[in-house]
């Protein structure tokens, strides 16, 4: 059986030294690249919700507007209809047809001392 050299020896713990000391860089790096991914994933989650807050008020804005659209385009419609218009014009302008007379009973006076 060979016996191995006292320069192959030394050339093995020399390896060895190496081997270990560029484990420990890749260690750093892989620790450093891990950390800023983490970091970054953190913050992006942060306006991720802050942006699905919004997204969802937005989302009940426009709701509201198509339903006041919705009023809107009803009540054109309605106004396109003659015995309506006549009821909106006799109740909020107090217009009579010809013949009829209209009574306005006074407001009640209140008691201010």
């Amino acid at each position: 059986m060979p016996v191995p050299s006292k320069s192959s020896q030394s050339q093995t713990k020399s390896n060895s030294k190496g081997t270990r000391r560029r484990f420990r860089i890749a260690a750093v790096i892989s620790l450093g690249v891990l950390t800023w991914a983490g970091v970054t994933y953190w913050d992006q989650s942060g306006k991720l919700g802050e942006k699905r807050a919004e997204m969802q008020q937005v989302e009940q804005q426009l709701a509201d507007e198509q339903k006041r659209k919705a009023d809107i385009t009803k009540e054109i419609a309605r106004l396109n209809d003659p015995e309506y218009l006549e009821q909106v014009i006799r109740s909020e302008l107090n217009y009579a047809r010809e013949g009829e007379t209209r009574f306005i009973s006074p407001a009640p006076k209140s008691k201010n001392p």
